[in-house]
């Protein structure tokens, strides 16, 4: 095969989150995951502190017009509160539900007073702790797993300072305070919340959350993590009537259900003791007659039927009407939520200034956060300023209503009702086409952006510092949202569009491109200033994922966006402006980005560093704390998720959106002994066995069982009649779970049940593991066992089974894969081979055989390149060809353990022992190592000036001088061992000649094939000969005693030696063949000579010879 150009890194160091150059400038995100703990507790707590569930606390209470304690004290003596309180087993979770307004939040704000006293909230001196979340679904900051994690922790952490020790990196947060992608990890948040909640230094634990039914992301994480926490941890949870929860919650035994409707008397008699209360209030604010009073607590109590929020919507109502109206008034209310606000709607449809209340409600209602009083007036181009806007909220007031300088609803109910009853008012146009009218307003918004928005000047200043030196209004104030937030209404305009089947054309395409074009890297700027850098991250993976036909430059533009933002953003989210020194500086003299923005490069620098042309193919690299003991390693069918698992733990990461991985610790998993994880990352297959597999339902010793990690619980076990498990794997559509018991196959619904059972033609023996490789269609299974040369194949439908026969000199397998939408198997064994194995037809051949030291292989999905791995790197190789295209060397003496390659042929990823890599696919077909060689090195041109070879020390490189291209490489360490002396071409540039110490190597550039010959010639001239008709190639060269050798490098035999032809002192200092002859030119201080000689079938010498 063709010898590949060849990239070898040699070392690589990094630490935190830095950029490492490799070669002229490759730089790289390095995810090295141990903390530096420079700033201690505090920048732990600012990373966790996205909200401080006290504030949020006092904020309902403030809007809800006060926290009544009459309103919740019934609770207090209700069984299941008492049961909760008192019974350290049986009563461990207290879910209270209800319909919406019944007054769920109030009540939990009133539980957390009655316990906070005996908390270390309230005095340090106490020995209980408390933790609470409320949850609102219209806030993105307030409705996901990640986010309720990050409030309960931070409770827990100010409470308890030591804890702040379980914030260590080994769950893969970094302890800079300004990595926040780190702290957005679900997987290490819940590690972390697991290890506080365990810790034997906490008392007893109190752990509420509110509105769990408004966590839109990621509840059923949520669920479980509640249903399966340390005992020594109680909870109180608060949700509408959901079945999905009670479900999850029916298989707590340890849980109790406070239904709010079965305490219906209770409800009503809090909800009369709060329309005391409020009635109390309007007739002190109204000056009242007593009558009027009466009339209004009559009312309201006949009408609220138990819902506070109605009665709150009602008496706000009230407060805005004279003390004569309030009669009248009072009985145009409707009694039921819904019914409320559609009389509301239809005050607001007839109102002079409905056009300006229905726009501001549309956009409230489909915003992805409460919108500050600065961003909605900018959004709507409403003529007014923030003093005047709580007067247009007012007008909405059944709606919506503030929190500071924020617009919010006051009930999640209400946001319901304008989505799902008032939809046609609000969005006459369509939803999707209101999406993607906000996704427009955003990027006219952004259009004011521009280089250094703080006037910082410095590229130097840090985040801090130019956070405490912000202008004063913020330039970004009315932007912020816009910045997160604009890619997320393109896509919900995207899926909407899609769900109500229009074209498939994607209108703001154009828009995307020109915004990237002229304000990406003022974008970033921002968004590092905004402390959300990730979003830019998911903003284009999300751009650049969308089908676009025919407009290839808005692909790479994208492309080179996000190659961009992942190479430089570790550094930008620490130093802002580095994105127009560093950034510009050492991204590389092709990319879109730097071309397009050059003339905002930092104007300190006078001339820029020498960087590569292209990108570097590396995209980033991930190294665990842990021992990095590779098990499996496989790319999403779908998607560029990534699942890896080793004997320490379970990686998923999102390699083109998320900055590092979500990894879930295999302690986690009670007495396991092997793990098969989905390809999609949803399920995980567990053979557990002694004390792990015993439960109060069985008493096996060895268990099957599957994990539904979407939902975190246990879907279905099943006791297993063999204990021998030899391997175990999940197809890749994720439809079928394979167990392998030695003589025995058995296939399982990933739903549960066993689909087949497959009797093996010949037991395997148990002394190894077993490895899987599926076809594409999933329905036939290939698998080895690990030092041995038999493979076999399985038909998962028919039961056919296959086996290689007893091919001669086939060494043991190391890996194999089937080919593409065929069932063609391609396998490597031990000798550097590559095997194509027609399984159907039972015919096998030696598909090539590699110079280089590989045990792992894989095969793109278009079938036009594969990969191999091993101790010599990663070597690409041409399918169609059966050549290496290139070969990446790696740091690890260990070389390559495992690879794999997306579903799009976008993204590589290679682990070694220590590491995993992200490489670029397109950038390692296309890239070449470099355009040009430096002067320095050593190189010698062919005759006819077309080929140039460079000598490496450790290997030749052969360049095409006309097109800069490198057109082979051969290793010659281990040959030659750095001692080239020179170099020579044959007459017509088809062999290369390369002269060392006592040694000549040839090397045939048509066919890659090299001969060696070896004697006492010194480091003089040397020449070759084109090959003769009967295949014999000539070498001649100098000996060390002045006289010319000959051999026949084809038999590496010598043939002739001998000297100047009248015996004087004179040397070859110069050897050339020309067609038959052979010409030596004969120096001395005297005078010179040249001796030609004849080459026919044989060669003849003309002159005195010497016998060999």
């Amino acid at each position: 095969m063709e010898n590949p150009s060849s990239t070898a890194v040699q070392s690589l160091n990094a630490s935190g989150s830095s950029r490492v150059h490799v070669g002229n400038s490759y730089n790289i995100t390095h995810h090295h995951r141990s903390g530096s703990g420079q700033d201690g507790a505090k920048k732990y707590l600012d990373a966790l502190r996205s909200t401080n569930p006290r504030d949020d606390k006092a904020r309902i209470e403030q809007t809800n017009g006060g926290l009544l304690k009459d309103s919740y004290v019934w609770v207090l003596d209700s069984p299941e509160f008492i049961t909760w309180r008192d019974e350290s087993e049986s009563g461990r979770l207290l879910w209270i539900r209800g319909d919406p307004g019944k007054g769920k939040t109030m009540l939990l704000s009133g539980l957390i007073n009655e316990l906070q006293p005996s908390t270390r909230l309230e005095s340090p001196q106490n020995r209980n702790t408390i933790s609470y979340f409320f949850c609102q679904a219209t806030n993105s900051g307030l409705n996901n797993y990640a986010a309720i994690l990050k409030g309960l922790i931070y409770l827990l952490a100010i409470q308890h300072p030591a804890l702040v020790a379980h914030l260590d990196d080994r769950n893969g947060h970094d302890k800079n305070g300004h990595d926040k992608d780190h702290w957005n990890s679900k997987v290490s948040l819940e590690g972390t919340f697991r290890k506080m909640v365990g810790d034997s230094a906490l008392g007893e634990i109190y752990l509420l959350v509110d509105a769990l039914d408004e966590c839109v992301e990621d509840l059923p994480l949520l669920l479980a993590l509640i249903s399966s926490t340390s005992s020594r941890a109680k909870w109180i949870v608060t949700s509408r009537n959901r079945c999905e929860i009670g479900e999850l919650f029916g298989e707590t035994s340890s849980k109790l259900a406070l239904s709010l409707e079965l305490h219906e008397t209770s409800v009503s008699e809090a909800v009369n003791n709060y329309i005391s209360y409020r009635t109390r209030q309007l007739a002190d604010r109204k000056k009242l007659k007593k009558s009027i009073v009466q009339k209004i607590h009559g009312y309201l109590s006949e009408h609220a039927h138990g819902t506070f929020l109605w009665v709150a919507l009602v008496c706000q109502r009230l407060e805005r009407c004279r003390a004569w109206e309030i009669p009248n008034q009072l009985l145009e209310f409707p009694q039921g939520l819904n019914q409320l606000y559609a009389q509301m709607m239809d005050q607001i449809r007839k109102s002079d200034s409905s056009d300006l209340y229905i726009r501001v409600l549309a956009l409230a209602s489909t915003v992805f956060r409460p919108l500050t009083f600065s961003e909605l007036i900018t959004m709507e181009n409403l003529n007014m300023d923030e003093e005047t806007l709580p007067d247009l909220i007012v007008e909405c007031g059944s709606f919506l209503t503030t929190k500071g300088n924020t617009v919010v609803f006051v009930h999640k109910s209400a946001k319901d009702f304008l989505l799902k009853e008032s939809g046609t008012l609000l969005f006459q146009s369509g939803l999707a086409h209101h999406q993607y009218d906000l996704f427009q307003r955003c990027i006219a918004m952004l259009q004011s952006l521009h280089q250094d928005i703080y006037g910082l000047v410095y590229p130097g200043v840090s985040l801090d510092e130019a956070l405490r030196n912000c202008p004063d209004p913020d330039p970004l104030e009315n932007m912020e949202y816009s910045c997160v937030f604009w890619a997320d209404h393109m896509q919900e305009a995207y899926k909407l569009s899609i769900q109500e089947e229009e074209n498939g054309n994607i209108p703001g395409i154009d828009t995307v491109h020109d915004f990237i074009n002229e304000k990406f890297l003022f974008w970033l700027e921002a968004l590092a200033l905004c402390q959300n850098l990730p979003a830019a991250l998911k903003a284009l993976a999300f751009v650049g994922n969308l089908p676009v036909q025919g407009q290839a430059s808005y692909k790479i533009l994208i492309e080179d966006a996000l190659r961009f933002s992942h190479y430089f953003c570790s550094i930008i989210e620490s130093y802002p402006l580095q994105i127009y020194a560093s950034g510009l500086l050492f991204s590389p003299n092709n990319s879109l980005i730097r071309r397009r923005f050059k003339q905002y490069t930092s104007e300190i620098f006078s001339e820029g560093p020498k960087v590569d042309d292209e990108w570097s193919p590396i995209r980033s690299i991930f190294e665990p704390q842990d021992a990095f003991d590779l098990e499996t390693m496989t790319f999403a069918p779908t998607s560029q998720m990534l699942v890896v698992t080793t004997y320490e733990s379970l990686t998923r990461w999102h390699v083109n959106q998320e900055p590092v991985p979500d990894v879930i610790r295999r302690n986690d998993f009670r007495g396991e002994e092997r793990i098969a994880p989905s390809s999609d990352g949803k399920w995980l297959a567990i053979i557990a066995s002694g004390s792990g597999s015993k439960t109060a339902q069985s008493s096996a010793e060895c268990e099957l069982q599957v994990h539904d990690l979407t939902l975190n619980r246990i879907a279905w076990r099943q006791e297993l009649d063999s204990p021998v498990v030899l391997g175990m794997t999940i197809a890749p559509d994720s439809q079928c779970l394979l167990v392998c018991h030695g003589s025995l196959f058995v296939i399982y619904d990933i739903s549960g049940g066993i689909r087949r059972r497959y009797p093996l033609e010949q037991a395997l023996p148990r002394l190894y593991p077993v490895y899987f490789s599926f076809s594409s269609d999933c329905s036939w299974v290939a698998f080895h066992m690990h030092a041995s040369t038999q493979i076999w194949v399985l038909n998962l439908r028919t039961g056919e089974q296959h086996k290689n026969a007893n091919w001669k000199d086939i060494l043991p397998i190391n890996d194999k894969r089937f080919i593409p939408s065929t069932y063609l198997l391609m396998f490597c064994d031990g000798g550097d081979n590559i095997y194509l194995w027609n399984v159907v037809e039972q015919k096998c051949e030696i598909w090539s055989h590699i110079e280089y030291s590989f045990s792992r292989l894989a095969i793109s999905q278009s079938d036009s390149w594969m990969l191999l791995g091993g101790k010599d790197g990663l070597v690409i190789c041409d399918r169609a060809y059966h050549r290496v295209r290139r070969v990446i060397g790696l740091p690890d003496p260990l070389g390559v353990q495992e690879i794999a390659i997306s579903f799009d042929d976008q993204i590589i990823a290679c682990a070694t022992a220590s590491e995993l890599w992200i490489l670029d696919a397109n950038t390692l077909l296309a890239d070449k190592p470099r355009t040009t060689r430096d002067a320095h090195e050593k190189f010698h041109i062919s005759d006819n000036g077309q080929l140039i070879a460079y000598n490496l020390g450790r290997s030749i490189e052969v360049w095409d001088a006309l097109a800069s291209d490198m057109l082979c490489s051969l290793a010659i360490d281990d040959v030659i061992h750095q001692s080239i002396r020179t170099i020579t071409f044959s007459p017509k540039d088809r062999y290369l000649l390369v002269g060392g110490l006592q040694l000549i190597l040839g090397w045939d550039l048509a066919d890659d094939s090299s001969q060696r010959v070896s004697g006492d010639f010194d480091s003089g001239p040397i020449a070759v000969s084109d090959k003769r008709r009967n295949g014999d190639r000539w070498v001649a060269a100098r000996r060390s005693m002045g006289g010319v050798s000959v051999w026949n490098i084809t038999t590496e035999k010598r043939t002739r030696n001998f000297r100047q032809p009248d015996n004087r002192s004179q040397e070859a200092a110069s050897i050339a063949f020309a067609d038959s002859q052979l010409g030596v030119l004969w120096c001395s201080t005297l005078s010179d000579q040249i001796s030609v000689l004849s080459c026919g079938p044989t060669l003849v010498f003309w002159g005195p010879e010497t016998k060999t």
